[in-house]
């Protein structure tokens, strides 16, 4: 099925380099963590992993189209988890506008997957 064109920055290179940068950023902070809680609660990366393949997979058949080299975007010590974990929020919800007016609609509803389990992530940190 071949999709709209892309508006903005929602092109699969764009979107491979959030999600690959998101991966790397989630997993960063969950080494870097002094809390426990914290560590457990940014398991959220495996999540994270599994989005990014799936997701860009559905978008590379949707579009018809595979992904290219794009840039990494760099990693930043010592990030606070909530604001990594609010940024993937943000980041989802976008992704699932875009998707649904392409008509991409699992994408949309993995979107709001992320979303949720982003959110609960934001929960869990509370308690640590």
């Amino acid at each position: 099925m071949m999709a709209k064109q892309s508006s903005g920055s929602m092109t699969l290179e764009a979107i491979a380099s959030r999600l690959d940068y998101f991966e790397a950023q989630v997993q960063l902070v969950h080494w870097q963590t002094p809390s426990h809680a914290e560590h457990s609660a940014l398991n959220f990366y495996d999540t994270v992993h599994d989005f990014k393949d799936d997701v860009m997979e559905r978008l590379m058949g949707y579009m018809g189209q595979k992904v290219k080299a794009f840039k990494r975007e760099p990693v930043t010590d010592n990030m606070p988890a909530s604001r990594i974990v609010m940024e993937v929020s943000q980041f989802a919800y976008k992704l699932g506008e875009w998707a649904e007016s392409n008509g991409y609609c699992d994408v949309k509803n993995i979107s709001d997957t992320l979303s949720g389990e982003a959110a609960k992530t934001l929960y869990l940190l509370t308690q640590s």
